[in-house]
């Protein structure tokens, strides 16, 4: 099933001598990436996945979040294109039923980065999974009995995520709600400084960033005295 909102646009080729792969920057490889992860989106099977979606959700705990994440990753391998190209994975196993620390994991060798790492997070238009999505406090205490917080975008500025990188992804996936709206609630939470603030403080966005498609955006931040760049991209699997 195709969908034709969605702009895809195929990046410059391969080069054939693999010296040269050693010494393709950044934007090639990740041109390529969100290639193939916006290949899926404009032809996934929605009837094959809300059908996974339903199953899980008649579970007494169902991890919706963890069974796109991991039908993502296994289409992206079923892509004989994109399997030549990069291998993908939840974060330190090859097993399907263990979960990691990432959600998805591109990588390939002669990339000098190596890993792009992706946290993905359900949304439906509640405050509830924008925070989650963004930034949350658990109520939880550390042993300095203050409050602990997290979210998918504060694991890249709080020591956990991409250390060595500077950028890293989020992938939304919508299950309720209008997009648009749910895009404009993420950046409104973005604006919002962190308990760790400067650190992971917003710079500035980039609309339509990938592909010109309007369901992605950048946020750019301030990461250990630098500009630490978050590549956004909310799929709306309500259509």
């Amino acid at each position: 099933m195709e969908r034709e909102y969605i702009k895809i646009e195929k990046p410059a080729p391969f080069p054939f001598d693999t010296r040269q792969l050693k010494t393709l920057d950044d934007k090639f490889w990740k041109d390529w990436v969100f290639y193939y992860l916006l290949d899926f989106y404009k032809n996934y099977d929605s009837a094959e996945l809300k059908s996974k979606i339903r199953e899980e959700k008649k579970k007494k705990y169902p991890r919706t979040e963890r069974e796109i994440a991991k039908f993502i990753r296994l289409k992206l391998k079923a892509n004989k294109k994109f399997d030549f190209n990069f291998s993908v994975k939840g974060e330190e196993t090859n097993d399907e039923d263990v979960e990691g620390n990432y959600d998805i994991t591109i990588h390939n060798t002669y990339w000098k980065n190596q890993n792009f790492y992706f946290e993905c997070k359900n949304l439906d238009g509640s405050q509830n999974l924008t925070d989650k999505y963004v930034c949350y406090n658990t109520y939880k205490k550390d042993s300095n009995n203050r409050n602990i917080f997290d979210g998918g975008v504060l694991r890249y500025f709080n020591g956990k995520y991409a250390q060595n990188l500077t950028f890293g992804g989020m992938i939304g996936f919508i299950l309720d709600g209008d997009s648009s709206d749910i895009k404009t609630k993420i950046i409104e939470k973005l604006n919002e400084k962190f308990q760790i603030s400067p650190e992971g403080d917003l710079i500035c966005t980039k609309d339509n960033s990938i592909g010109g498609n309007s369901f992605t955006f950048d946020s750019l931040h301030v990461r250990q005295n630098t500009e630490f760049t978050i590549h956004h991209l909310l799929f709306d699997f309500v259509k």
